[in-house]
């Protein structure tokens, strides 16, 4: 699974990237955006609270992150300050099932109800492991997966707001070493 920050990373990116369409979202949908890149997450809650496990992870699905898009959409509909294109809430929801799928360490039950559970072969992010700060991999992985995530979601910016200039191009250029050094450091780890 992916860190809380790389699924929050997810949702600030989403949200910087709307900016580029129409009028500029307000600061509360930059909450919203960020609140659905990581609900999904929010059945650890039961785990910690009430020893309850669902099998699979339903809020890990294609399903739940339509539906939550579609209950937010409805929900908010009247309050402007949470506008953000429909297209942005439904990205920042799938946004969280893509990244846990990259991680590779286990399949995500992204087509529930069917029973199929969807892996890949490899892993291109690790995964957070041990939410105990003194657990070194912890930090280690987080740093790995911000260095892979980072420039990605970077572009993605840029791309979207329309800003590609030679500059971004050139430190693309330079950062994009970089970037394949925490890609190749990744996808070397054991899962």
């Amino acid at each position: 699974m992916s860190s809380i920050a790389g699924h929050a990373a997810a949702g600030i990116t989403v949200y910087l990237s709307s900016r580029g369409h129409g009028r500029a979202p307000s600061k509360p949908a930059l909450g919203l955006s960020v609140f659905l890149a990581t609900c999904p997450d929010l059945d650890y809650l039961a785990v910690w609270l009430f020893g309850y496990s669902a099998n699979p992870r339903f809020t890990h699905s294609l399903l739940f992150a339509l539906a939550i898009t579609t209950l937010v959409r409805v929900g908010l509909n009247r309050y402007k300050e949470f506008h953000l294109p429909v297209t942005a809430l439904a990205a920042a929801s799938l946004s969280h099932p893509l990244l846990d799928l990259l991680v590779g360490a286990h399949p995500v039950p992204l087509l529930w109800p069917l029973s199929i559970e969807v892996s890949i072969p490899f892993g291109v992010l690790p995964s957070a492991g041990s939410l105990d700060p003194t657990n070194r991999y912890l930090w280690r992985n987080l740093l790995i997966e911000l260095g892979v995530l980072l420039p990605v979601f970077a572009v993605w910016i840029v791309v979207a707001r329309g800003n590609a200039c030679r500059k971004t191009l050139a430190s693309g250029i330079l950062v994009a070493p970089i970037w394949l050094l925490f890609v190749a450091w990744s996808v070397g780890l054991s899962r």
